[in-house]
């Protein structure tokens, strides 16, 4: 048995940071007026933010499927019998279904999980999975070990910008609107609770308090402790606000291990400028 992991561009890593590690990478497609890049690899998280803050709304589709193709092509050359897929949840996305038809079709055994979630969970499940693979396990059995970590996880982002989630139809414009009068800022979750989809958890009245709040929602689950969770912060050009978000959460859990990143732009072309994203990772031993 030959086991190749895969995974794609949500999971906070560039194709070299991948590739680095052993796992191969397929980058969704993200159109800035009327240009398309391969996120991840001709496409900067800085230049996103550049035109985001210029006033752009970017869209973003499925990665090439010719790239899929040409990939598990050589997989076949190279006498690779299993992948292991991991993508962003198959509620933000058609990714995983797409892939794993074209894996079937150039006779692989596919293997792969709803992770529920995408950004630091991704890349976590991804490093893992990797590892395990590296050990001699099955590949049915580094899903069962992932599925653990999936089951106790949990993901929330604070929008600044209600336009972009107004345009990808997660929210009316006359809510985006309304909202923005008001200054309310949701407080969005993204977990197997939600079947992998964003959905409003609770409305706030001001930035400040929607992120205290959800550092008070991650702690009132009674399994996170600094020991066996790790937490993922993340922001796109809103470092006082992830400073003040780590703060709290130090303050909660004393010795916590904290990954600071940027939002990377297949997710934040949907979150929009002055983002925040907090995930709570039950950690695999």
């Amino acid at each position: 048995m030959k086991v190749k992991v895969v995974t794609d561009s949500g999971a906070l890593m560039t194709r070299l940071e991948a590739n680095a590690l052993g796992i191969d990478y397929l980058p969704l497609q993200v159109t800035i007026d009327e240009q398309t890049y391969l996120d991840g690899m001709n496409l900067s998280t800085s230049y996103l933010y550049d035109q985001m803050e210029k006033g752009a709304f970017p869209q973003t589709s499925l990665p090439p499927m010719g790239m899929v193709d040409d990939l598990f092509s050589e997989y076949e050359k190279e006498g690779i019998t299993d992948v292991l897929l991991i993508t962003l949840s198959k509620g933000l996305s058609s990714t995983n279904e797409k892939v794993m038809l074209f894996g079937q079709q150039h006779n692989l055994s596919m293997h792969t999980l709803d992770i529920c979630s995408t950004l630091g969970m991704e890349k976590y499940m991804a490093i893992y999975a990797k590892q395990m693979v590296d050990e001699g396990m099955d590949p049915e059995q580094i899903i069962s070990r992932l599925q653990e970590s999936v089951d106790a996880s949990c993901g929330y982002l604070i929008v600044e910008d209600l336009d972009h989630l107004a345009k990808g139809g997660r929210l009316t414009p006359m809510a985006a609107k309304l909202a923005g009068m008001l200054r309310i800022k949701p407080i969005l979750k993204v977990s197997k609770d939600t079947a992998g989809k964003v959905d409003v958890f609770e409305k706030v009245h001001t930035m400040k308090k929607a992120l205290k709040r959800a550092v008070e929602v991650i702690g009132e689950d009674p399994n996170v402790n600094a020991e066996d969770y790790l937490i993922v912060l993340m922001d796109s050009r809103a470092k006082k606000n992830a400073d003040y978000v780590e703060k709290l959460l130090l303050e909660k859990y004393p010795g916590m291990q904290i990954d600071r990143n940027d939002l990377c732009p297949v997710i934040n072309c949907h979150t929009g400028m002055q983002s925040i994203g907090i995930q709570y990772i039950k950690k695999l031993k």
